[in-house]
């Protein structure tokens, strides 16, 4: 019996989503509730491997287990034994056809940002940024990103690893509610820390450090030795992932 389950974290006392030595990982806490649910050792497949302080609305992972269960009464058990910071928003049981992570067709990730005095009930929720931004510019440069490009000037993925750095970007949206930017980036796949470094490029061109012509420069010239400001992991959210 397959299982595909929706949940929704806090990263800020994580590692991240998958597991690790000698550090505390969101799979780890999900994979061991699951053993006392099932009274064996389960093995999760994750959608997105989600850094150390990232957070998630809309995470997705898979696992298989010789006994089965009604859905509701799964998410009861699971949400009973996990902390308070991991929630299961919704299980189904799928066909042995679906991956978790090669059935996606495509993931949207959310960026926030605080561009007004600093807020403590943001802290750790959205980049505090203290410097003046311009907005405006900032949403021109977020036009850049869209349709096909080479992002290797835009990852930290070795191209030993992945060859191909071409993406696909469908959606690159920057909205203002008063003081706090909302960018929200879709499409068919992402590269290591690729959205936290197209935010910290646009970042740096709201702040005047790069211009439009720097943008283009690194889309039409891609490489890794690039200059490049990674955002802070802790206003990143995988808000949904579409099958």
């Amino acid at each position: 019996m397959r299982y595909k389950v929706t949940i929704a974290y806090d990263g800020a006392n994580y590692a991240g989503f998958q597991s690790q030595i000698n550090a505390l990982a969101i799979q780890d806490i999900i994979e061991n509730a699951l053993e006392r649910i099932f009274g064996k050792k389960i093995r999760i497949v994750m959608s997105s491997r989600t850094d150390a302080g990232v957070h998630a609305k809309g995470q997705v992972f898979h696992f298989d287990a010789d006994k089965e269960k009604e859905d509701y009464k799964l998410k009861f058990s699971m949400n009973s034994l996990l902390p308070k910071d991991i929630h299961v928003i919704k299980v189904e049981k799928v066909s042995d056809k679906f991956h978790a992570r090669y059935s996606v067709k495509k993931k949207t990730y959310e960026y926030l940002i605080n561009i007004g005095e600093y807020d403590v009930f943001l802290n750790g929720y959205a980049y505090q940024c203290f410097y003046k931004l311009d907005v405006d510019l900032m949403k021109k440069g977020a036009e850049m990103f869209l349709g096909e490009h080479d992002f290797s000037s835009f990852n930290t993925s070795s191209l030993k690893e992945y060859p191909n750095q071409v993406r696909n970007i469908t959606e690159f949206s920057i909205t203002r509610k008063k003081d706090l930017l909302k960018i929200r980036v879709t499409s068919s796949g992402f590269l290591r820390n690729m959205v936290r470094i197209m935010v910290g490029t646009l970042i740096d061109l709201g702040r005047g450090l790069k211009t439009l012509d720097d943008i283009q420069d690194m889309l039409e010239h891609p490489n890794k030795t690039t200059r490049r400001y990674n955002a802070d992991p802790n206003g990143l959210y995988l808000v949904k992932i579409f099958y």
